[in-house]
């Protein structure tokens, strides 16, 4: 048998993997052999280890994690499908797949494929609220909420500070929240843009100061904008205005659920001059010019638009 397991939502492909090492090990004990392909430089290992056969054990599991990455093992991943003994459950990781790739095909009809993609925003809500109620914490549905919005769609990192606030004695509320847990760049830069776009100037330099007092340099928040204004794009001209539309373009559905709230109070004239504005500013940014004092000039130029 062989598995294959990829997909943006590293929690959900993680328990899963964990589900079937756990489940073999209680039949078979500790009859597994691991290899990070990332690292590996010796592909015949991996070879040799499909191939044979447990002595003590009537089968093996064989995890290969990231082997996407390793070039060597892509090129003979059709003869580690195809060599893998009967005694032997072959499982292959890796969260980035193109599936564009013949790889990805071959794969995709000759092996298991399940793929963990991230989940909409309201599911990762309801998830938090029934997860907090089977560890013995009690979080509601706008605390939950708030979460989300506050460390973003990652739900493996949803899950650690979801650990860490099972740790406080008091109630869990918004400001527990703000204290105990640090918002993510990705949230940040959407809560700066919603402040900037609903003419809340001061707020979205508030925003922007507190990152650069975190360390966050103007270049990386430049970047960061300009992802967040392409997601935006997207958003004010899909045909039809859903989160599913946006997914099937390729972003998350907590991304597509942010820039379709911004978007709903954006025009395409004013998305162009934002766009042109932010275009100037990059190309400065590969001179010597001051990016920082560019992008406060930018967020006051926008202000007023």
């Amino acid at each position: 048998m062989v598995i294959v397991l990829t997909g943006r939502n590293s929690y959900l492909l993680q328990k899963n993997l964990q589900t079937i090492t756990h489940e073999f090990i209680q039949k078979y004990d500790d009859s597994v052999e691991r290899f990070d392909a990332s690292e590996l430089t010796n592909i015949d290992a991996v070879l040799d280890a499909v191939r044979s056969i447990s002595f003590l054990q009537p089968r093996k599991l064989v995890i290969v994690r990231d082997f996407a990455q390793n070039k060597d093992l892509i090129e003979k991943i059709e003869s580690i499908v195809e060599q893998t003994a009967e005694s032997t459950d072959l499982i292959l990781v890796d969260q980035k797949l193109d599936k564009r790739t013949s790889m990805y095909s071959y794969l995709k009809k000759n092996c298991e494929m399940r793929l963990f993609d991230d989940i909409a925003p309201f599911e990762l809500q309801r998830w938090l609220v029934e997860e907090s109620k089977n560890r013995g914490l009690i979080i509601g549905p706008d605390v939950a909420k708030y979460l989300v919005e506050r460390v973003g769609p990652n739900q493996l990192q949803l899950d650690s500070e979801l650990e860490k606030l099972l740790l406080q004695d008091t109630p869990i509320t918004k400001a527990v929240i703000e204290e105990l847990v640090e918002q993510t760049p990705q949230s940040k830069i959407f809560d700066m843009l919603d402040a900037l776009f609903s003419g809340s100037p001061e707020k979205a330099q508030e925003l922007y100061n507190d990152q650069r007092a975190q360390g966050e340099e103007p270049q990386k928040i430049l970047a960061m904008i300009t992802w967040q204004l392409q997601q935006l794009t997207l958003a004010v001209f899909a045909p039809t205005k859903s989160v599913d539309v946006l997914t099937k373009a390729g972003m998350s559905p907590y991304s597509a659920q942010k820039a379709l709230q911004m978007a709903r109070h954006i025009t395409p004239s004013d998305l162009k001059y934002y766009i042109t504005e932010l275009a100037e500013i990059d190309a400065m940014s590969k001179t010597n010019a001051d990016i920082e004092s560019a992008l406060n000039v930018y967020f006051n130029e926008i202000s007023k638009a």
